[in-house]
């Protein structure tokens, strides 16, 4: 017996001496030291009057502390200065700077942009020494005269990513975990007067290992810092809960809380609840025992009948008041809290929310500015709301981290369903199995710690619907621990995390969890996981010119199984804004950029992993990239299908999950020929109930022409003014074509006379009414097109079949049998030896044929050109195809350049946003622009602006003179003021030299552009939107505009 507690003794010892061995930022035992216990976010108020601003600004208890601080930055632990927290150290020699930021961004260091590499060697899970800046901060304070004698605190809502707090040099605590609150009691630290608090805060720590996300490493106190200050007995603690009974029409409230009680007698804690008008809908009272230390309470249960459910859909909202009083009725304190009525559960393999299998058209979110890094504004985070909900993304995956604080208000408060996330990533040790950390129990506390600290903060939100471990971690023990808590702890929300159901339903997985799955994947999970709801926590990666094939995934969401949605990945653009580089200033459109990876690790060695956190629906300066407005084709609520075309019969089908149609939306017709309106009309009534649909018949009276193209176009708009949008914002469309695909072989244009040519050297003239061209026997090309005296086309139709990649197509450079490097073979493939060029007069044309090969790809290539009297040319091109095992081919068309000042287009096809064969939802009509504004800044220059299933297109200049291309079939094209290697060759846009040119693509087609990933083989487009290596011919037209 004295043996074994020896032994014991010694291991106490042993780990003692290995705990003050280690400072506190370098040992994962040590994850905080005198921080309060967490717990619902919350202010107190002195009256209920007040209470009901529910801002906490307003508080007389409540002091921000945000502004200029004092500031030194030190390039590693040894080199900072230790006794900067003593009250007279000298800082006048220190900067300023503003709290809350990252220090990086004001010129402190560097940041840095790693994907799942960590920033540092990580095999000895220790903290780096040598190179790890610590950041000390200084700043004053008082406080006021009506919280003397009362608990004063500090808050620290983020801070990145360990730190120290001393008040008046004595130190008052130790955190780590960056995104839930570091919060302290410093009362007894305060003085009278002015009051020096000081900070330490180090950029790497053993906390780092748990915050492998993708995205900037930046440091600092950047988020919010405040004092706050509670009555010596006070609410710690509450949390409530208010879910739906009675066919989800009755509310159920109860609430459970603690009091620090340091009182004598007993108090009580009232509450009150009040609709959103302020009517009182329910009052009671909980008597809180007299006693010192923390007593429970917890109220009666309360029903209320016919209560205003909450929904993203109507995030109605009703207002709680606590009040702590004492024996006597005096108040000490009171909390406000809103409360939403609303139940999560999943029955059947359905995550129902009030009783409806809701669908999660989704994204993921960085908290990110290109200014301010991760520090984010209210302003920042009301933008983002406001262009979700105009285009129908109903829900937000915190990625991949509890959000700030007010966040989640306003989620509260204007409706967006949260999958709340841990700040836990340990990517850099693996995802696809276990994982070191995961699996390792020294380290199990610290993920219990920060799943902890969330759920306590975040419970209160009506808006957080599901929980989240955190990302990227693999499997293993503490993946399942953090699991059994929360279920414990909060059984009101489901639970997912994606590394515990990659390879199967785990137990400890209440959803069925996965990232770009393709959509053969998907389908197959909804058979084999029937059981469990099914969510794409990422998916359709948003890199650059993305987001197509999205059709294939929904087409399986709104059937009826359980895959209930997705998350794009991602947002916005995580670019940080710099000046444009001295050397660029004359030739760059713009005076700044919005730099990736590598802009400042380059130069210093240090790894990265370039623009691959540039993935956003968004640009980083909140610039909508056209994949949005896809996204908000497939994620509207209101969809038609078409029953019977030849009577104009259709199905309008609601898919709000809880509103009638009529609540949101008017429908309106609206008849095109061939791309123009010619009679529309209002839908008599959008009288739909929640997930119901109906059929109509339109009774168009129009008098259809035989050769013309119709399309009837349904569109659904806003019928009142919201938050986000005025009355008229459209939300939904839809479009079919009526008639039959009326193109058909370009018919030979009737003129009076033949052209004129004469052959003289290499080259052939040829001339007629108003225009000339000048063809070269040698290279088969059309040289030169002219309208009278006036250059048109500089340089014209030549082979191609390469266009510049796009961040998808280099991302497949790691692809297995087909990758970028491989199908680099048709960047060069247009090289084209004539063999054969011939002249003949036929039927009032000059017809020069022009055959050859294409030596690089084993092919055979041939154009005609078939020239009219009144300047139209026909050109017709034939590909035969050689080594068929080549890879998919980019592009199957030609390339012009054409002269400045012709850069206005106009086009019947899709529009406004560019298409793509698998990104192609947009309305079919005549639209107008040029070539400057057709151009779409991706963070690194790529293929961008295309216009696929055009009819006819022209480019004209400031006279309405130029050019029209009509295609036999329907065509594809695209116009820049750069080249393809140009743009190329750009890692950013800036790079590029506008050209007065335009380099213009008129193609049979393109490839898509993918989307299911942008890595690997599924970066590619699906098997259906490649070209594949066979024979083609196209025709396309070209008249003058005079």
């Amino acid at each position: 017996m004295k043996k074994l507690l020896m032994a014991h003794i010694l291991m106490l010892v042993v780990t003692l001496t290995f705990a003050t061995k280690r400072p506190e930022w370098d040992n994962v035992k040590v994850l905080h030291i005198n921080k309060e216990q967490p717990h619902t976010t919350m202010m107190v108020f002195g009256s209920e009057k007040s209470a009901l601003s529910f801002d906490k600004h307003t508080s007389e208890y409540f002091q921000s502390l945000n502004g200029d601080w004092l500031f030194n930055w030190s390039k590693n632990p040894a080199s900072r200065p230790e006794k900067f927290y003593e009250t007279d150290f000298d800082d006048s020699q220190w900067s300023s700077i503003p709290v809350p930021s990252n220090w990086e961004l004001h010129g402190h260091g560097i940041p840095i942009y790693t994907n799942d590499t960590y920033p540092f060697e990580k095999d000895n899970l220790e903290a780096p020494k040598a190179w790890n800046p610590v950041g000390s901060y200084r700043h004053t304070f008082e406080v006021p005269e009506n919280w003397d004698g009362r608990e004063v605190y500090i808050n620290f809502d983020g801070v990145q990513s360990a730190y120290y707090v001393w008040v008046n040099g004595k130190k008052v605590g130790y955190c780590q975990g960056s995104r839930t609150p570091g919060e302290f009691n410093i009362t007894k630290y305060l003085q009278k007067g002015v009051n020096q608090l000081a900070v330490e805060v180090y950029r790497w720590s053993d906390a780092s290992y748990l915050e492998d996300q993708d995205f900037w490493r930046l440091s600092g106190i950047f988020r919010d810092v405040y004092l706050w200050s509670t009555p010596k007995t006070h609410i710690r603690d509450f949390v409530y809960s208010a879910s739906l009974s009675n066919s989800y029409t009755d509310g159920v409230l109860r609430l459970n809380g603690e009091v620090v009680s340091k009182a004598k007698q007993a108090v009580s804690v009232k509450y009150q609840l009040l609709d959103a008008a302020g009517k009182e809908q329910l009052v009671g009272t909980v008597p809180v025992a007299a006693g010192k230390g923390l007593v429970r309470f917890s109220s009666d249960e309360h029903t209320l009948k016919d209560v205003q459910a909450w929904s993203a859909e109507s995030p109605y909202l009703y207002q709680l008041l606590l009040s702590l009083e004492d024996k006597d009725g005096k108040v000490l304190e009171v909390i406000p809290q809103k409360v939403g009525f609303r139940k999560v559960e999943i029955k059947n393999g359905r995550l129902l929310i009030n009783g409806v299998a809701v669908l999660f058209k989704g994204t993921n979110r960085h908290e990110h500015h290109p200014e301010t890094g991760h520090y984010v504004t209210t302003a920042d985070m009301m933008r983002d709301i406001i262009l979700m909900k105009q285009n129908n993304i109903n829900a937000v995956r915190t990625s991949h981290y509890p959000n700030t604080p007010e966040w989640y208000a306003l989620c509260d408060e204007y409706g967006i369903y949260l999958i709340d996330e841990g700040n836990i990533e340990t990517h850099g040790f693996g995802n696809k199995g276990d994982n070191r950390l995961t699996c390792s129990p020294d380290w199990e506390q610290a993920y219990l710690d920060r799943v902890e600290r969330m759920v306590y903060r975040d419970r209160n939100h009506a808006s957080v619907v599901i929980w989240s471990m955190g990302n990227e971690s693999g499997d293993g023990p503490n993946a399942k621990k953090a699991h059994e808590w929360v279920n414990v702890t909060d059984p009101s929300r489901p639970y997912l995390y994606e590394g515990t159901t990659r390879k199967g339903g785990r137990d400890y997985a209440d959803v069925y969890s996965r990232m770009y799955a393709t959509p053969e994947e998907c389908a197959n999970i909804t058979k084999d996981y029937a059981h469990m709801p099914f969510i794409l926590c990422e998916y359709t990666h948003a890199m650059g010119n993305s987001n197509g094939n999205l059709k294939e995934y929904w087409d399986l969401v709104y059937a009826d199984n359980n895959f209930q949605g997705g998350f794009v990945w991602d947002w916005m653009d995580q670019g940080l804004k710099q000046p444009v580089p001295e050397a660029y200033k004359n030739t760059s459109q713009d005076d700044h950029f919005y730099a990736y990876g590598g802009w400042w690790e380059d130069a210093r060695g240090v790894h990265h992993d370039g623009n691959f956190c540039m993935n956003g629906l968004l640009a980083s300066d909140w610039t909508p990239h056209p994949g949005l407005n896809t996204i908000k084709y497939f994620y509207r609520n209101i969809h038609v299908e078409a029953v019977n075309m030849e009577q104009l019969e259709f199905t309008i089908t609601n898919w709000y999950d809880f509103s009638n149609a009529a609540e949101w939306v008017d429908g309106e017709w609206e008849l095109m020929e061939d791309g123009l309106p010619v009679a529309s009309g209002a839908l008599e009534s959008m009288d739909l109930p929640a997930r119901s649909g109906k059929n109509i018949q339109l009774n168009i009276d129009y008098q259809y022409q035989e050769g013309k193209e119709y399309f009837i176009t349904f569109s659904f708009k806003l019928n009142k003014d919201t938050f986000f949008a005025k009355a008229g914002h459209e939300l939904a469309w839809d479009q079919f074509q009526l008639s039959e695909n009326t193109l058909e072989a370009l018919k030979a244009v009737q003129t009076d006379a033949a052209p004129d040519w004469r052959t003289e050297g290499r080259s052939v003239y040829v001339w007629g009414e108003g225009f000339s061209i000048i063809f070269d026997k040698l290279n088969g090309r059309l040289e030169k097109y002219f309208l009278g005296d006036e250059l048109v086309i500089k340089k014209g139709p030549q082979p191609d079949f390469w266009r510049v990649p796009t961040d998808n197509d280099r991302g497949a450079v790691k692809g297995g049998n087909m990758n970028l490097p491989q199908l680099g073979v048709w960047e060069h493939a247009n090289s084209w030896i004539v063999d054969e060029v011939t002249s003949k007069e036929e039927n009032n044309t000059l017809v020069i044929e022009v055959k050859g090969n294409l030596p690089m790809i084993d092919a055979r290539y041939s154009q005609t050109y078939t020239v009219y009297g009144n300047g139209e040319v026909d050109v017709y091109c034939q590909y035969i195809a050689g080594d068929k095992a080549l890879p998919m081919v980019p592009r199957m068309g030609t390339e012009l350049v054409i002269e400045p000042g012709f850069d206005q287009l106009e086009w019947y096809g899709p529009g406004k946003y560019p298409t793509y064969q698998d990104r192609n939802v947009e309305k079919m009509g005549v639209y107008s622009s040029s070539v400057a504004n057709e151009w779409v800044e991706y963070s690194k220059p790529q293929e961008n602006g295309y216009k696929c299933d055009t009819r006819w297109f022209t480019m004209s200049n400031a006279e309405g003179k130029g050019l029209r291309i009509t295609g036999e079939q329907a065509i594809g094209f695209g116009a820049a003021h750069y080249s393809k290697q140009a743009i190329q060759q750009s890692d950013y846009s800036f790079e590029l030299t506008k050209q007065p040119e335009i380099y213009l693509n008129v193609d049979h087609k393109q490839m898509g552009i993918g989307g299911t990933t942008s890595w690997l083989m599924n970066a590619f487009p699906r098997k259906d939107y490649r070209l594949q290596n066979v024979d083609y011919t196209f025709r396309y037209r070209i008249s003058p505009v005079r």
